[in-house]
């Protein structure tokens, strides 16, 4: 398998990992009857608990135009070192953006976006050369 492949794995673990994270925050700010019922009422974690499922389901926002441009690389038969540099910025960019989101600085979390937007479109670059 390559590279930028493995990048595309070590993401889908992040996905994993911030469901999970983002599930246990919800359960404990929110309590398992609400959890487990049927949300009727609509509700909303706050805080830092509010900032990790935000920052989870953004994740879930740009991961179908990160896994779609190595679809298509792929497919095209053109993944090379393009692909590989901007599959791991991509990764390494999305996981500074969940403690960014949580405890970062103004302006680092949606650097941390950019910085994985660019990675995209350096996946996508490959094609061109």
């Amino acid at each position: 398998m390559t590279s930028d492949l493995w990048a595309l794995v070590a993401t889908l673990g992040l996905c994993f990992f911030q469901i999970g994270l983002a599930s246990i925050v919800t359960l404990r700010q929110l309590g398992p009857a609400w959890v487990a019922g049927p949300r009727d009422q609509p509700r909303e974690v706050a805080g830092i608990s509010g900032r990790i499922v935000r920052a989870h389901r953004n994740l879930l926002e740009i991961f179908p135009q990160f896994a779609a441009a190595l679809f298509v690389v792929h497919i095209a038969g053109e993944n090379g070192d393009l692909a590989i540099l901007g599959a791991w910025m991509f990764f390494i960019a999305r996981c500074i953006y969940v403690p960014a989101y949580m405890f970062g600085p103004v302006g680092l979390r949606p650097l941390c976006w950019v910085v994985a937007q660019i990675g995209i479109i350096i996946i996508l670059c490959e094609l061109f050369v």
